[in-house]
């Protein structure tokens, strides 16, 4: 569990006993941006109400984002704003979740966002903190840490910021930058090109995947959007706890005992089902119907890896379309079940 993980390195380094081997950021480029960093994400984190997404949790809740961005295309407004304003269930929040799950989901259902990806993209795992404390903004905190690799602190932080009401502004949104992980990238022998792209790597990914938290949000408090069972699950266990005690590792002992894990239910899994077969119905479908339509290819070369070259004369390839055939076929359609979603007037600018 990533949370388990930077409380274990973040509480451990402040305490002067993280292993280089473990902790390289902080032993290759020490500095007192890092440390005031740490502090703060350590006594977040602490206080955070915790929630983790199991993958079909993680999965589901995102098919609420591809059902809503074609309605927020069409109403010129980011899809988080179809979802209305979406109250964070305390003050600080983590939302944790299998990135790499998660991509293998979208690819097997044909995402939108993966329309140009061949193969499944993702991973590692990635949680969200999300502090709503500062009464001026609402710091978001994406930490990824991807497979077969240590924990490296995030290059930035979203500031979203608030209208005079005290709603927030997502077109109103300041980008943090670390200066301790710019000062590790450059050391490490990142250019400045490869650090802004390694930015707005993480920016976009932090907005994008923003959706599934508060996606979760209002799941918890709508029936209509139900299907989700949350669960108490103990985070660290008596031994854990009795260990803390025993080498002074105070850090583990102020943190969460408890966390939610989300997983779905009866509902959900019948509309993920139903979603699975729909779409191998047409993926069968098109293969069966879509051969190579009959076209003219001009006179060309043929290379092979051999040096040889052959001289490929003009012909026709494919077959003509057969004119009985249908231009639309339905698939089976079960029960379906859709998510109810209150329309949403884009407000005017405060």
């Amino acid at each position: 569990m990533l949370y388990k993980s930077l409380i274990s390195l973040y509480g451990s380094s402040l305490a002067g006993k993280s292993a280089p081997k473990d902790d390289l950021i902080w032993h290759f480029t020490p500095s007192d941006d890092l440390r005031q960093f740490r502090v703060y994400a350590l006594d977040a984190l602490q206080q955070a109400k915790v929630f983790l997404l199991d993958h079909l949790a993680a999965a589901y809740t995102d098919t609420l984002h591809d059902a809503v961005s074609k309605q927020a295309e069409e109403a010129g407004v980011p899809a988080m704003a179809i979802l209305g304003e979406v109250k964070l269930p305390a003050p600080v929040v983590w939302v944790e979740f299998d990135d790499r799950e998660l991509g293998v989901a979208r690819f097997e259902r044909a995402s939108p966002v993966t329309r140009h990806d061949e193969k499944p993209l993702g991973t590692g795992l990635r949680g969200y903190l999300l502090d709503d404390r500062n009464e001026g903004h609402l710091r978001i905190t994406m930490f990824h840490r991807r497979e077969n690799s240590r924990v490296v602190d995030p290059i930035c932080a979203l500031l979203v910021k608030r209208t005079p009401t005290g709603q927030l502004n997502y077109d109103d949104v300041e980008v943090e930058l670390s200066r301790s992980v710019v000062d590790f990238r450059v050391r490490s022998g990142d250019t400045m090109e490869m650090i802004q792209g390694r930015r707005t790597v993480h920016q976009v990914e932090t907005g994008y995947d923003l959706f599934i938290p508060y996606a979760l949000f209002a799941m918890l408090v709508s029936p209509d959007l139900g299907g989700i069972i949350p669960t108490e699950t103990e985070t660290f266990t008596a031994k854990d706890t009795k260990t803390a005690r025993k080498f002074g590792k105070s850090w583990i002992l102020g943190a969460q005992k408890s966390h939610l894990t989300i997983r779905i239910g009866p509902q959900a899994a019948a509309h993920m089902a139903e979603r699975t077969a729909r779409l191998e119905f047409e993926r069968q479908t098109l293969e069966a119907r879509n051969g190579p339509v009959r076209h003219w290819v001009s006179e060309h070369e043929r290379h092979y890896r051999s040096g040889k070259v052959v001289l490929v004369k003009g012909h026709h390839r494919g077959q003509a379309p057969d004119p009985n055939l249908p231009t639309r076929v339905m698939g089976p359609k079960l029960e379906e079940f859709e998510f109810d979603l209150p329309e949403v007037v884009p407000s005017k600018p405060e």
